[in-house]
């Protein structure tokens, strides 16, 4: 399967690094006499996708709607560098 395959998910990838500490604290949230993990601390865990593409996220309320409710959206901005060859022509790097 290509890229294409996983880029046309309803479920945007996340850094794995930043689920596994979130399932780590809901585990020991678990224990008997450890306090709730609050959607707050959730969101200082996982502040939202993270695109394979380098985009940046405007802003985090679409994607704390979108954790909170199951439903929302993330807006991205595409992220550039334009570097000069020897030619003198611009050559576009994503």
């Amino acid at each position: 399967a290509g890229i294409a395959v996983g880029m046309a998910t309803n479920c945007p990838p996340h850094n794995l690094g930043e689920l596994m500490d979130a399932c780590i604290a809901l585990t020991e949230s678990r224990e008997d006499d450890a306090p709730d993990v609050t959607d707050e601390a959730l969101f200082r865990l996982i502040p939202g996708p993270d695109f394979p593409t380098g985009a940046l996220m405007c802003g985090t309320e679409g994607a704390r709607k979108l954790y909170k409710t199951g439903n929302g959206g993330v807006v991205m901005r595409a992220v550039t560098q334009v570097e000069q060859i020897v030619t003198g022509r611009g050559k576009a790097m994503a």
